[in-house]
């Protein structure tokens, strides 16, 4: 009988034609794997509003980050069995925060999202703002502020990071998410944040393993090891750390 049944198994797991995947976007492409969870309902709309609330932002394309996106709304789930408010830094439109928002419908929860972001570029080393950088970054913060007035728990505070960390009465987090794209910066707000992090609270690290990123990679390898953990590298090039 056990043998019949791996016989049965062996003979389901027949090869597809190689050049069939059943998911292509964010620079990564796979076959053979469940990805129910981009159809499933309540992800699947809240991923459609996101997106809406960034078009103006990506225009005509179709910037599929949908697992990325998949994996905050993970990160942030297990976030609300901790004590603690959600912290994104780094946000421009918030494509990943929009998608937990509507996931989870936020507006219900008895705590706060708080997104920190110039909302008008990257600051340089010299802390002059860079309006361009892998895409045209303009002042956005009326439209990321229409984007979140479903949710009035969710705090958005312009300017730029870490000097801006004190502007919001964090004292737990139980949610991170940091995506800078400068080094120094996502350092600076990671060591300022980590001893408000509740234990096993998941760090989301959006660059942490981008090509032309390799700063931050070393980076955010080092700090993890002096505090004893590792980063999990996701096949969308981001990075998961989990507080010890």
């Amino acid at each position: 009988m056990v043998f019949g049944i791996g016989r049965k198994i062996k003979k389901s797991l027949k090869p597809q034609k190689s050049e069939q995947f059943e998911y292509t976007g964010d620079n990564i492409a796979v076959r053979k794997k469940n990805l129910s969870f981009m159809e499933e309902e309540t992800f699947s709309s809240a991923w459609e509003k996101a997106v809406e609330g960034n078009r103006p932002a990506w225009g005509g394309r179709n910037k599929d980050v949908r697992w990325r996106a998949h994996t905050a709304v993970w990160a942030a789930k297990h976030g609300l069995t901790l004590e603690g408010d959600f912290v994104e830094c780094g946000v421009f439109l918030g494509v990943l925060s929009l998608t937990i928002c509507h996931s989870l419908k936020f507006d219900q929860i008895p705590r706060n999202f708080y997104l920190f972001d110039t909302f008008d570029g990257i600051p340089d080393d010299g802390g002059d703002l860079i309006k361009k950088q892998n895409e045209a970054y303009f002042d956005c913060f009326e439209i990321a502020e229409k984007n979140f007035l479903p949710f009035p728990n969710v705090k958005l505070i312009k300017g730029a990071l870490p000097g801006t960390l004190p502007q919001a009465p964090i004292e737990k987090i139980a949610y991170l998410s940091v995506d800078l794209n400068h080094a120094r910066y996502e350092y600076e707000v990671i060591m300022e944040l980590w001893d408000r992090l509740a234990r096993s609270a998941i760090i989301l690290i959006d660059d942490y393993a981008f090509q032309n990123h390799e700063e931050q990679y070393e980076m955010w390898n080092e700090f993890a090891a002096s505090k004893g953990c590792s980063i999990l590298t996701m096949p969308t090039g981001s990075g998961v750390l989990l507080k010890p």
